[in-house]
């Protein structure tokens, strides 16, 4: 599916330098205008019972944001940011269960349902994809280790703390939310392939390799299960919700990433057909009504 390229000497074991912008481009889709900490760490409001919280999803999609614009511009201010960010998963990073260690959710989350404590494919990704860039540019002897025991997460069933549920094909999904009846997240699922990609080019890992081209081959023939011939599911979860256009174009975007990665035209075809349906009047007006329904039942 994806070749690693050649391998070259480097301290931990034998890989490839990622390049330094992550291949997700998030301008036009998220600001990251968040609240603050003391320490200048972005949080979350995830509901007025909650109250704001740090979320690692965020913090690491704000730091490989900031490192974009480092590699663009190569503005020490942007640099800083992403590395305060880089600093907060070092420093909360936890043990989990058996060998994995885990950026922790400490909140339940009322619509999926997962209790606190609990752990999301989609942030040990996403914090891998980040400290490998920056262990890059600031050698820490910390991080390799920590994306080591972070990526067992993907080699355990969400029934063992980790991270990784089947489609209903049997095929390996990996889950942002850990949840029971799984809800196999398409964007969060996605994102853990790349930071899966990125694990296998740093450490030149075969295990990573094959858990990845085994993961996109099973994606295939289960992406139909989100579409709905006129738009995509956010989910495959039992409430069955509808995307809404910005996921769409999140969902876009991955599908083409994907395509790059792995030279497979499928996933472009899927992309250019989801663009068409974000482009097409009709398409967004049956959307529409079918969000209305949505809100209306999931409210009963």
């Amino acid at each position: 599916m994806f070749n690693l390229k050649k391998k070259k000497s480097r301290d931990e074991k034998k890989g490839e330098p990622l390049s330094l912008s992550y291949p997700f481009d998030w301008r036009g889709l998220e600001a990251f205008d968040y609240p603050r900490d003391a320490s200048g760490i972005p949080q979350v409001l995830i509901s007025p019972k909650v109250g704001l919280r740090h979320n690692p999803v965020t913090i690491s999609q704000y730091g490989l944001f900031h490192l974009q614009k480092y590699a663009a511009s190569q503005n020490e201010s942007a640099l800083n940011e992403s590395l305060r960010a880089a600093n907060w998963l070092v420093e909360n990073f936890c043990d989990w269960r058996g060998d994995i260690g885990a950026w922790v959710y400490d909140f339940d989350l009322h619509f999926y349902g997962p209790q606190a404590p609990w752990i999301s494919g989609m942030a040990q990704a996403q914090g891998i994809s980040l400290l490998l860039r920056i262990h890059q540019l600031r050698p820490d002897e910390k991080i390799p280790a920590i994306c080591q025991r972070a990526f067992r997460a993907f080699e355990h069933p969400v029934a063992e703390g980790g991270v990784t549920a089947v489609f209903p094909d049997g095929a390996k999904a990996f889950e942002e939310f850990t949840t029971n009846p799984v809800s196999l997240v398409l964007n969060g699922h996605i994102f853990a392939l790349l930071g899966m990609y990125d694990y296998a080019q740093f450490f030149g890992d075969k295990t990573a390799q094959t858990i990845f081209e085994e993961a996109v081959c099973g994606l295939k023939p289960n992406l139909r299960r989100y579409d709905t011939g006129f738009w995509c599911r956010y989910d495959l979860h039992p409430t069955d919700r509808l995307a809404s256009p910005m996921y769409m174009r999140v969902h876009v975007q991955l599908l083409n990433i994907l395509a790059e990665l792995t030279g497979d035209p499928f996933f472009e075809n899927y992309a250019s057909k989801w663009r068409g349906y974000l482009n097409d009047p009709v398409c967004r007006a049956r959307w529409l009504v079918g969000k209305t329904i949505e809100k209306v039942r999931l409210r009963r």
